[in-house]
């Protein structure tokens, strides 16, 4: 059972990261509106990308496995 345990601190420390860098994601999508043309397209697409593979791919599998260890 202390292996159930460890799987759960694992994936809240991961939910946590996600969470964190989420919203430098954010802060530095925002940041990208203040420069030029070309440069403000290609970073914002870029940063839409992030967001979206940290969101779907660490962040939320991360808290449905958390909360998943966590019951158990």
């Amino acid at each position: 059972m202390l292996y159930i345990k460890a799987l759960h601190i694992i994936f809240v420390v991961t939910w946590f990261a996600g969470l964190f860098y989420i919203v430098r994601l954010f802060i530095y999508h925002t940041e990208a509106e203040q420069r030029s043309e070309p440069e403000k397209s290609i970073l914002q697409s870029q940063f839409r990308l992030m967001e979206k593979r940290l969101w779907y791919g660490i962040t939320w599998p991360s808290a449905v496995l958390t909360m998943i260890f966590g019951i158990w």
